[in-house]
């Protein structure tokens, strides 16, 4: 209640009268209801699209939290990390090794999905927590080099440990898809309505994409979330004001790491199996480009990044198909397409919006907001 003009603020949703209410994860019932209806279109859309869109966009919903983790040391906490793709294997591997089956060559326990997921996220959280005390000590092109050998200590092992991965050239099959006991590795029955693989997946994938997602978010708002934001753009100020250092970064790299474990568990499960030879530096890399295009240091950025790198293939192979033009019209086949351009986003990005396509999302938003009155 505005006491000067004696009318009521409530129609003024950016006018907050309360702090809980400005750092609550959804402020205005605009934001509530676009929530929900968004995530009731993405059910809706499981059952109606046909398994190629289904499987990209599971695929989609798991490189964003595997984002999510790289963005929560990078762009929340400052943190120069060129080994995530590491972890990502580390949660691939362990999901392969409790949930898998044994063979005469690697071995696997079969385990219940509701343990073999959050111990896949756990464990690559654990050794990210053991090479911390190294990692947090430095910053900068000192730190980007350490996390740059973790790459190549993680592909030597990944490549050796055979009875883990398979070894090169052989790799092995992903986790079953258990959970309660009931086997979904073939889909599952209710009544005459068989319900796909596929689909499981990705109502699995999209129940967990949710709940990391908001986890971001509250992390964001939290004390947590505002040390890591003050690490980032001070760090010397912010242990000045009695910021422990230490602690806040080996925190932002496990939460970094347990992201990743979680993706690299699904993904597998998701492609039906893995080669040692994926979780390399162009792996690596490629979740740097994906946060940077979507947005670093925001919550949706990753998302949008995410969506934009699966996605955007099925684009580019469409507009070739239906251009009727082969390689040798092209000179350059559409995977080689695929990269060029999407290197040329990532550089266009960096020059012209720093922020991505959240930044881009941001700008529209806040016009039509603003609308008729925007200048």
């Amino acid at each position: 209640w505005d006491r000067r003009s004696g009318k009521s603020m409530s129609k003024r949703p950016d006018l907050f009268t309360s702090y809980q209410k400005e750092i609550s994860i959804f402020p205005n019932n605009t934001q509530k209801f676009w929530f929900v209806t968004l995530l009731l279109s993405s059910i809706y859309i499981c059952f109606i699209a046909s398994d190629y869109w289904i499987i990209l966009i599971t695929n989609a919903l798991l490189v964003s939290i595997a984002a999510w983790g790289l963005n929560i040391v990078s762009g929340l906490a400052g943190q120069i990390n060129l080994a995530h793709g590491v972890f990502v294997g580390i949660g691939t591997y362990t999901s392969a090794v409790l949930g898998g089956v044994a063979t005469r060559s690697v071995i696997g326990f079969e385990m219940d999905l509701l343990i073999w997921l959050p111990l896949s996220g756990i464990v690559a959280a654990l050794i990210g927590v053991l090479i911390s005390p190294i990692a947090v000590r430095l910053k900068g092109l000192n730190l980007g080099l350490v996390t740059l050998a973790f790459v190549f200590i993680g592909s030597h092992f990944f490549s050796n440990l055979t009875f883990i991965t398979g070894g090169s050239g052989l790799g092995r099959k992903s986790a079953k898809l258990n959970i309660l006991g009931i086997d979904f590795n073939s889909g599952y029955e209710i009544g005459n309505f068989l319900i796909q693989k596929n689909q499981i997946l990705y109502l699995i994938s999209l129940l967990v994409t949710v709940l990391l997602g908001l986890g971001v978010k509250n992390l964001v708002r939290s004390k947590t979330g505002r040390a890591f934001a003050a690490i980032r753009d001070r760090d010397i100020a912010a242990e000045a004001l009695g910021i422990n250092l230490f602690k806040y970064k080996a925190t932002a790299l496990a939460i970094s790491c347990f992201y990743g474990g979680i993706a690299g568990a699904l993904l597998t499960t998701t492609f039906g199996g893995v080669e040692p030879g994926t979780f390399n530096l162009l792996y690596s890399i490629l979740f740097i480009a994906i946060v940077i295009i979507g947005g670093a240091g925001t919550v949706l950025g990753p998302l949008f990044g995410a969506f934009f790198y699966v996605l955007f293939p099925a684009i580019i192979q469409y507009v070739v198909l239906s251009s009727n033009l082969s390689e040798q019209d092209l000179l350059i086949t559409p995977q080689q397409i695929e990269r060029i351009i999407f290197g040329l986003f990532i550089i266009l990005f960096l020059i012209f919006e720093p922020r991505g396509l959240w930044g881009i999302w941001f700008r529209l938003r806040n016009y039509f907001k603003a609308w008729p009155f925007s200048y």
